[in-house]
């Protein structure tokens, strides 16, 4: 299998290519810009980074993704950026993602205002994805490349982006059935443990029990960066008798 693309978006400060050059090669400690590839010296891991101008629909798209921080002074600074950064590298792997998340911060520190994951639809301010790569030894990739989405059914988007499968539920209420799968899907995520069809998974020894199913997961279309190709974890309550 194929690892899934990871896409970053990073609105910035530059004003020219030229700049947002100067700027890392000055400010990202020690990440260089050349041709379409942005490299870390040391470790020798690039991506590619495409550079565009300023996009008018970039402060709508952060708000939509990052209602958590939507009222900030960061948050406001997003409209008045003067260009856009993508970086394109693989996710699959608790590796591949940790790379591009130091890469990100490289790209902040050299003047970005934000960073997007497009392949999850979650954004953060500035210091939040510092402090999350500050701490990648706590595990905080899966915090910051991982987003539940509530409706008639909960489901996670952006496990891929870890090389894991999603996670998918119902009929337990909002709140509770995010808080569900974040605990399943942090589980999967720190402990790689092996999962199977009809395996039970609870919170908690008193907590009820779920039924693990293994499903395709959400149709997002086959040109989306959402789609998880390792597929989903179905999480389906068992009924207990009184």
């Amino acid at each position: 299998m194929q690892a899934p693309q990871m896409v970053l978006c990073i609105p910035g400060v530059w004003t020219s290519r030229s700049d947002l050059l100067e700027r890392i090669i000055r400010d990202s400690e020690g990440y260089l810009f050349a041709g379409a590839v942005l490299m870390h010296i040391e470790s020798k891991f690039g991506c590619t980074l495409e550079f565009e101008e300023h996009d008018p629909r970039m402060q709508r798209a952060f708000w939509a993704t990052g209602p958590h921080w939507r009222d900030t002074p960061e948050a406001a600074a997003i409209g008045e950026h003067k260009s856009v950064v993508y970086l394109v590298g693989h996710g699959g792997s608790q590796e591949a993602a940790e790379a591009m998340m130091r890469c990100a911060a490289g790209v902040l520190k050299a003047g970005g205002l934000g960073v997007k994951v497009e392949s999850a639809g979650v954004s953060h301010a500035p210091k939040a994805w510092l402090e999350y790569v500050e701490t990648l030894h706590l595990f905080s990739a899966f915090e910051a490349l991982v987003v539940y989405v509530t409706g008639e059914q909960t489901y996670s988007c952006g496990m891929h982006n870890l090389g894991l499968p999603d996670a998918i539920t119902d009929g337990i209420g909002h709140a509770g059935a995010a808080d569900l799968l974040r605990i399943f899907n942090r589980y999967q995520f720190t402990e790689s443990p092996e999962l199977f069809n009809d395996q039970t998974f609870a919170t908690e020894a008193s907590s009820p029990a779920y039924r693990l199913m293994h499903e395709a997961g959400v149709d997002y279309g086959d040109d989306s960066l959402y789609g998880n190709p390792y597929g989903c974890w179905r999480l389906t309550g068992i009924a207990t008798r009184q």
